[in-house]
């Protein structure tokens, strides 16, 4: 490998011309120019309904973690994404690389013609329709869409347990209230979770300062979606001094908790981690139930089969099962929750707490009917197989059940609700990557839950 002398005695024995040193410098000084300029951010493009292709879905069957197979999205409120391995054919991999050298493309044009250009604010604004405002709402927002896939021996170790779960029609409530996201200038009850939670464990919160949005984030009016801090203990904690100027810090902090959405996550140091998801929750439960408003509790336990034929529970908590009606009963299980972790020892390592919205009201909106939602389910199990994204064959016909959800994204203004489908494939489990398990093949796919007019496609909004 030449180093930096090797390159200075081959300089050496170059002799230029003075018109080429004088035109070289001049191209140097221009580049230097072009670079000193501000940049500017790049826009969003949200692709619709990408997934992995086969070959890269073998790759990862091969080769991740089981614990990075879950995305983390907030698909439902409280709850966390499941992972996401769709089956896509090589062409649909060409095709999409094709599209990505043709974005980069555009990018780069976008970002010539907009250099030193601030980013704008998005404008939500969409108008109304039948005296309600429009929503920036589709099968993109907040993990919508599809392609979710488990393996498990049925449907009821996976569905949890969702008071909407296949429930007739006429037992749907008429309309569901839709709030303005907890982010950007609506982002005051984060920091309003935080100091609830502290004052639930009797320990003073000390807030991390709220950062700017990122250069090119896509939407700087949501922005902060999330808030952090940490509890403290007052007998290892001096106020007057920054953490790492404590006496012993590690003493000095308890918990680390951050708040997004409606949603507070905290975690401590421990001693591992105890693989009894119930003890956790119950732990939890006899700490923020009475904060979550948890008088009558149910509990939720979700299980599946992992990559090498081992059962992974990936969601579980206890939640407010009691109301006078559907939609009460929904909105308990949706926003009324807390689940937790143990380490070895049987003290708390991790909660999260779910609270009600606290930020304005957008309205009630009315809701699809099943079959309409069906039917948009449909839609997009038709595009996916046109496209050549999806390699097998999948109906709507072959959704097992439903349920209503509520969807949150740290790219969405609104608290909405969705529908929910399972879909029970032909698949066996060596086909869909799960080479050690037994059992069926299930996918899930979400709709949104409000007829057309009431939203515009959540790509429009971003794109």
């Amino acid at each position: 490998m030449p180093d930096h002398k090797d390159y200075q005695s081959a300089m050496d024995k170059v002799a230029p011309s003075e018109d080429w040193k004088a035109a070289t410098l001049q191209k140097m000084a221009a580049a230097r120019a072009q670079q000193e300029r501000p940049k500017a951010a790049p826009r969003l493009r949200v692709a619709k309904k990408v997934g992995i292709p086969l070959a890269a879905a073998a790759a990862v069957a091969l080769l991740a973690v089981p614990a990075a197979l879950r995305s983390g999205l907030f698909a439902a409120s409280g709850g966390t994404a499941p992972q996401t391995a769709m089956l896509y054919s090589a062409a649909a991999q060409d095709e999409a690389a094709t599209s990505e050298a043709a974005m980069a493309e555009e990018n780069m044009q976008d970002g010539m013609q907009a250099k030193g250009a601030p980013a704008a604010p998005r404008d939500f604004d969409l108008g109304e329709y039948e005296g309600l405002p429009v929503l920036v709402l589709g099968d993109d927002s907040g993990g919508m869409g599809g392609g979710a896939t488990f393996v498990a021996e049925s449907l009821d170790d996976i569905r949890g347990n969702n008071p909407t779960w296949n429930i007739s029609a006429n037992q749907l409530p008429a309309t569901l209230p839709v709030w303005h996201a907890q982010s950007g200038g609506n982002a005051a009850p984060l920091a309003g979770l935080l100091n609830a939670t502290a004052e639930a464990l009797g320990l003073p919160l000390v807030l991390d300062e709220e950062e700017e949005a990122p250069t090119g984030y896509p939407s700087p009016d949501l922005w902060p979606y999330s808030a952090f801090g940490d509890l403290m203990d007052p007998e290892h904690w001096d106020p007057e001094r920054p953490l790492y100027e404590q006496e012993d810090p590690s003493k000095a902090k308890v918990w680390s908790v951050s708040a997004s959405g409606t949603t507070v996550n905290a975690f401590r140091d421990g001693d591992g981690t105890l693989g009894d998801p119930r003890a956790g929750d119950e732990a939890a439960l006899a700490l923020f139930g009475e904060l979550a408003g948890i008088e009558t509790p149910g509990y939720e336990l979700c299980t599946d089969v992992n990559y090498y034929g081992e059962e992974n529970c990936f969601q579980h908590f206890c939640f407010e099962a009691g109301g006078d009606t559907v939609a009460q009963r929904l909105l308990n299980y949706s926003f009324r929750r807390v689940s937790g972790t143990v380490d070895s020892t049987g003290a708390l390592r991790s909660f999260s707490l779910t609270l009600p919205p606290e930020t304005e009201q957008v309205g009630d909106y009315p809701l699809r009917t099943p079959e309409e939602a069906k039917a948009a389910l449909q839609a997009i199990l038709d595009e996916e197989q046109a496209s050549g994204m999806r390699e097998y064959d999948l109906s709507a016909e072959q959704a097992e059940g439903w349920q209503l959800e509520y969807a949150q994204s740290s790219l969405n203004p609104y608290i909405q609700p969705v529908y929910r489908f399972w879909l029970k494939t032909d698949l066996t489990p060596e086909e869909a990557f799960y080479e050690n398990a037994g059992g069926n093949v299930y996918v899930s796919y979400t709709v949104s839950a409000l007829p057309e007019g009431y939203c515009i496609p959540f790509e429009e909004a971003f794109n």
